[in-house]
């Protein structure tokens, strides 16, 4: 038939127009908030803004995958919401077609959201989240880790201070050291000139000091003590910005297979300990499963969309953001229960899913007798 074919290429236009709207907004604040995860230290380190963006253009198909599935559902519940209020899904009922035969473009959008969804989450974001670590590393490699005239934490209990840059010979003047990682005997180390070379372990960094003196208490604390050095050379804890260890979230869906397929035959599968087989299983299983979550929670949305929301969009959206976020927490709890061996991985992460699609008939059955 002409009619639902023409009501298909409709529903489809304005359903994509809002969920491409949705997406450019849920994709601006995840990218924002997630960056700002790392803009105090980047900032304070030297980087600027082009560091930021960067960082932030790696952390965009990490974060893709969340914001598709909430912005096609913002979309399904917007444009079905328009739809029901203005009176069009009465004339396309009163016309002869039914609710289910709605459905088809939400299917077609909601299949190739989660084709995507399932490709970002397998092969994209490891990419991704592996770039991002080692961006960050270039950064804190390549910053100013010691600024004059500021007092520096480097770890959680050395404290440095600055008084001024100086030539190729002296490159920091009049360099301080606060050492607090004995809380019975802290001391202090004063330098007349220091500088950044590489450290001892790989990748890492040291401050080398000249010409200066250590000063500190006794044991008893009843004298004081100094003892001068013409060179010292003491590590500077960047591992926050450093770290190199491998998650799973960072394997792609082969690298996935092969740790499980390791597992299963007794191979040694080169990889921490930690990475268990339940844990490679629930990494596979977690994202096979939300990968469905666009088409789940669009035809959840029909139906919903349908009976008119008199607040307005406004509580479409924040509809769409609460489905997610419940829908994101059972998913969550659901990881949980696997990685503790409490419930069998397929069980626990696909658990979510078919409560969806059970709500999502209960509710479609409703719409399609009238019910409100």
């Amino acid at each position: 038939m002409v009619a639902p074919r023409i009501l298909w290429r409709y529903i489809l236009r304005d359903t994509l127009m809002h969920s491409l709207l949705g997406l450019a907004a849920f994709t601006l604040l995840l990218v924002v908030m997630n960056t700002l995860r790392f803009m105090d230290e980047l900032l304070a380190s030297g980087v600027g803004a082009s560091g930021l963006l960067s960082l932030a253009g790696i952390v965009l198909p990490t974060y893709l995958p969340y914001a598709i599935p909430a912005s096609l559902l913002f979309g399904v519940m917007l444009s079905f919401g328009r739809m029901s209020a203005d009176g069009e899904i009465v004339a396309m009922r009163a016309s002869g077609v039914s609710v289910p035969g709605l459905l088809p473009p939400i299917l077609l959008l909601g299949a190739a959201a989660a084709v995507i969804t399932a490709w970002l989450q397998f092969e994209v974001a490891p990419h991704a989240s592996h770039r991002m670590k080692v961006l960050v590393r270039e950064m804190a490699r390549s910053v100013k880790v010691i600024q004059p005239h500021e007092f520096r934490a480097l770890g959680p209990d050395r404290i440095v201070y600055v008084e001024s840059v100086g030539d190729a010979s002296c490159e920091l003047r009049g360099v301080m050291i606060g050492d607090f990682s004995d809380q019975r005997r802290p001391f202090f180390v004063a330098a007349r000139c220091g500088s950044i070379v590489e450290g001892s372990r790989k990748e890492g960094l040291a401050l080398e000091l000249l010409d200066g003196s250590i000063h500190f208490e006794d044991d008893a604390g009843e004298r004081y003590r100094r003892v001068r050095f013409e060179r010292m050379r003491t590590e500077l804890d960047i591992s926050r910005y450093l770290s190199r260890r491998k998650k799973l979230r960072d394997y792609t869906f082969a690298e996935l297979l092969y740790l499980d397929r390791a597992f299963s035959s007794g191979q040694d599968p080169k990889v921490r300990a930690d990475h268990g087989q339940r844990s490679v299983r629930t990494q596979l299983h977690l994202r096979a499963a939300f990968s469905l979550a666009s088409v789940l929670l669009s035809l959840l949305a029909v139906p919903l969309g349908i009976q008119p929301l008199r607040s307005g969009r406004s509580a479409g959206a924040l509809t769409a953001i609460g489905l997610m976020a419940i829908y994101w927490v059972l998913f969550r709890m659901g990881e949980n229960a696997a990685e503790s061996g409490a419930i069998a991985p397929a069980i626990a992460l696909w658990t979510p899913n078919v409560l969806v699609v059970l709500v999502g008939l209960w509710l479609m059955r409703r719409t399609v007798r009238g019910e409100s």
